[in-house]
């Protein structure tokens, strides 16, 4: 099956936990009842939505929200279940989306959306269709962007890269010049998502080709492939030690702290940099488009999108947990977070952190894969890369096994014949 996001181009902006001045909008449900359940990752802008779910909680109305760094698993554990879902409703990215369309895992909400677009001023970009049926309410936007420390690289007259050659020049002469700085690159290089999420980037970046046409056969055990893992190889003298354990949170920590330099981040993480809470960078950090792997090249990153699902195994009454999504979703949520994230709604008003994703969508880079079985792919890669960046696997071989097991595994779900 096939996916269309319907909406206008990207515009960005990230996130400030406690944001000074940040209100909640008042949940207004008429006589509903039930007890609902919804799960999603921990980031700013959901810490924001979670509120307003919550803030739905009257007598004979019971709503809760998960936020657990394993999302992705309990969703799609949750979706599969042979019985009633433990979640009625998710936030998902368009990477976890298009597996659980694939499955036929989600519930339509074409009806839904008709009988309450217009209290809810729903837009026609947020709405998520396959084959004409609204599967997913879009909220908001991300990529994975440049930072950098801007009052770093004026001080010493460096220029600011805008392709990775360029980022490890301007490392070598920062580990010189700037004693202060204990790592000039940050990125996010841990087990699992985050690493292979990286080399996807890269080999994008390089032109690779995942899949030989027409099929779900691996291809990726090619020059681009080799190329990617060289140059994320490449970045790591420049990295904490303990890169393999760089995950979103440390990366962000280490910028916060005044540990990094530059590298590649979400953008739902920009604003985190000005929070006077948490952060010793406020004002100094710059962002710009994820940087090219060469010169005149497309920024190697990818454009994603957040929204709201729900599972086909559905266990309370769809149309309350629709009008609590949708709570929580609406123009005041999003007026009341603005800087929290990439809000897909016309009333957002962007900010300096939505700029890396806007420069990025202008420096062409892609949505991100949609195959059903390009998970199984990326998984198979989150496993062998660490041992690439390691040293105790060559880059070709470890392209070989990552072929050798997604295959097998793609086999066993029938995407392979």
């Amino acid at each position: 099956m096939t996916s269309k996001l319907r909406r206008r181009a990207l515009l960005a902006t990230p996130a400030l936990a406690l944001l000074p001045g940040l209100s909640f909008a008042k949940c207004e449900l008429g006589a509903v009842t039930g007890d609902i359940n919804l799960l999603g990752n921990s980031f700013p802008a959901l810490q924001h939505i979670s509120k307003e779910l919550e803030s739905c909680n009257k007598p004979g109305l019971k709503v809760s929200v998960k936020m657990s760094p394993q999302a992705r698993q309990e969703t799609e554990q949750a979706f599969a279940s042979a019985g009633k879902s433990v979640f009625d409703a998710a936030v998902v990215s368009n990477g976890v989306y298009s597996g659980l369309l694939a499955r036929g895992q989600l519930q339509p909400m074409t009806d839904l959306v008709a009988k309450y677009r217009s209290k809810y001023k729903l837009e026609e970009k947020m709405l998520v269709k396959a084959n004409g049926e609204v599967m997913a309410i879009a909220f908001m936007q991300n990529a994975q962007n440049f930072f950098y420390r801007k009052d770093i690289f004026a001080k010493h007259g460096i220029k600011v890269p805008s392709t990775y050659p360029e980022m490890l020049d301007s490392a070598r002469q920062l580990k010189k010049v700037e004693p202060g700085i204990d790592f000039p690159i940050a990125q996010t290089f841990a087990k699992g998502f985050d690493g292979s999420t990286e080399f996807i980037n890269l080999f994008a970046g390089y032109g690779g080709r995942f899949f030989k046409p027409g099929s779900a056969a691996p291809d990726i055990n090619s020059e681009a492939g080799v190329k990617a893992l060289e140059l994320m190889k490449s970045m790591t003298p420049f990295m904490t030690p303990n890169f393999l354990a760089s995950n979103s949170d440390d990366v962000m920590n280490q910028f916060q702290q005044g540990k990094a330099a530059m590298g590649v981040l979400w953008a739902t993480r920009a604003s985190r940099m000005d929070d006077p809470t948490a952060s010793k960078v406020v004002g100094k950090m710059a962002f710009g488009a994820g940087l090219a792997v060469a010169a005149g090249g497309k920024a190697a990153t990818h454009l994603w999108w957040d929204g709201m699902v729900m599972p086909k195994n559905i266990t309370a009454d769809r149309d309350v947990v629709f009008q609590v999504m949708m709570e929580a979703l609406d123009e005041e949520t999003m007026k009341s977070g603005n800087d929290l994230t990439i809000w897909i709604r016309s009333a957002y008003k962007p900010t300096r952190f939505a700029m890396g994703v806007v420069a990025s969508a202008i420096a062409g880079a892609p949505t991100w894969p949609t195959e059903p079985y390009f998970g199984l792919l990326q998984g198979e890669m989150g496993k062998t890369i660490p041992d690439v960046l390691a040293g105790t696997v060559s880059p070709r071989a470890g392209l070989i096994m990552v072929s050798e097991a997604y295959s097998k595994a793609a086999a066993e779900k029938g995407f392979i014949r």
